[in-house]
């Protein structure tokens, strides 16, 4: 699977900020990887489900796409 880089704001703790991070596709559905951690031969990934209708392809040397949308991630000590 092919993992893209993504931009887009984001709102941690009541804050607005922007944020880069891995995005991967599968169909026609789009997940930003959260979090990831090495575990024996496998890869844990904790993923989170995005609108793809809200993905923008750019150029830019930084990141694949920009996300229109606003992404509220997990928090841990929330779960």
């Amino acid at each position: 699977m092919r993992t893209y880089r993504l931009r887009s704001q984001a709102v941690n703790d009541g804050q607005n900020s922007v944020i880069d991070m891995d995005l991967e596709f599968e169909g026609a559905r789009a997940f930003v990887i959260w979090d990831s951690i090495p575990l024996g031969g496998y890869q844990l990934q904790a993923r989170v489900e995005i609108d793809p209708g809200l993905l923008q392809k750019v150029g830019h040397p930084n990141c694949d796409y920009l996300y229109r949308g606003e992404l509220v991630l997990p928090r841990p000590q929330d779960n």
